[in-house]
């Protein structure tokens, strides 16, 4: 039995942990994330950029393995005044990842100053209710 859950939120800018949260609702695995970001970026080398983590706080280290996904909406050269207004649909098949009932997944932030971007998260899951927890992070 298979399910999506959405997650949505907008950052303003900087480093952002926890924007947003969900718990796994049942036992089983997570299949694939689709990301949706949408944004204005109005300097040269402005980006946001989002992680979809186990972890509470966002990770930006080697060997992190609470980190499920990233995604980023930037621009390299901005040639003319004014603004940029970019959007970015992409879809992660993640490899199964083993979940369980009650665990929590977080969305993170970490954007050059003042750049608003809003970001959907569909998270895919395919539960198996005879499926025993198994916490490997």
């Amino acid at each position: 039995m298979g399910t999506r859950i959405q997650m949505r939120s907008v950052s303003a800018g900087g480093t952002e942990s926890a924007l947003a949260s969900i718990d796994i609702p049942k036992n089983g695995n997570l299949v694939g994330v689709t990301w949706q970001l949408q944004g204005s970026l109005d300097t040269t080398l402005d980006s946001s950029w989002w992680q979809l983590s186990f972890g509470s706080v966002i990770a930006d280290v080697n060997d992190s393995r609470q980190v499920i996904s990233n995604a980023v909406l930037g621009i390299v050269v901005l040639v003319t005044s004014g603004i940029y207004q970019g959007m970015v649909n992409y879809h992660d098949p993640v490899p199964d990842i083993q979940v369980g009932a009650g665990e929590r997944l977080f969305l993170h932030s970490l954007a050059t100053a003042a750049t608003v971007v809003t970001v959907r998260c569909m998270v895919s899951f395919d539960f198996d209710l005879d499926l025993p927890r198994a916490r490997r992070r």
